[in-house]
């Protein structure tokens, strides 16, 4: 996996994020019309309230940011995030070095795609910027620009690791 990698093999850290930020592109390419799945903004709040109402989010596994935090502190400053225009492409839904398989600096495929489906990029691109993070800004730099996001939308990324903290 990607995180095994990068943990134990400091000196192709770059060329492994630079993979992955091309694997993502050729994912993030495939026509949203032959996708069968949705899972847009509006499902996944659905999904989330959900599993809101049903006691199911671990808020021990929140992160750092919004560690000590309720289920609803979180829900109601999402919501209060500034609307945006959703920028719909196939994604992983879960897009973690996690769930990332690695084999001589390549990416060779990609495991736990239940939530795959047509949503805004930045619900891959948000769970990936936060891992790298844990690598340090470089490396979240290093992967924004290999993708190609020349500015990466603050809002959107907040609101997108919001939401995945219910999953």
């Amino acid at each position: 996996m990607a995180i095994q990698v990068m943990e134990a093999r400091p000196d192709i850290r770059d060329a492994v994020v630079d993979a992955i930020a091309a694997f993502l592109r050729r994912l993030h390419a495939i026509p949203v019309a032959e996708c069968p799945f949705d899972s847009d903004r509006a499902y996944r709040l659905i999904q989330a309230r959900k599993r809101i109402d049903t006691g199911r989010v671990d808020v021990d596994d929140f992160d750092d940011e919004r560690e000590g935090w309720t289920v609803e502190q979180v829900w109601k400053t999402m919501l209060d995030l500034p609307p945006f225009e959703p920028d719909p492409v196939v994604t992983h839904g879960d897009f973690t070095l996690d769930n990332l398989l690695i084999r001589e600096g390549e990416v060779t495929g990609c495991i736990d795609t239940g939530r795959l489906g047509v949503a805004d990029r930045y619900q891959d691109l948000a769970i990936l910027w936060n891992g790298l993070g844990h690598f340090g800004p470089l490396l979240q730099a290093r992967f924004l620009q290999q993708y190609g996001i020349a500015e990466m939308n603050w809002d959107k990324l907040r609101f997108h690791l919001m939401l995945d903290e219910f999953f």
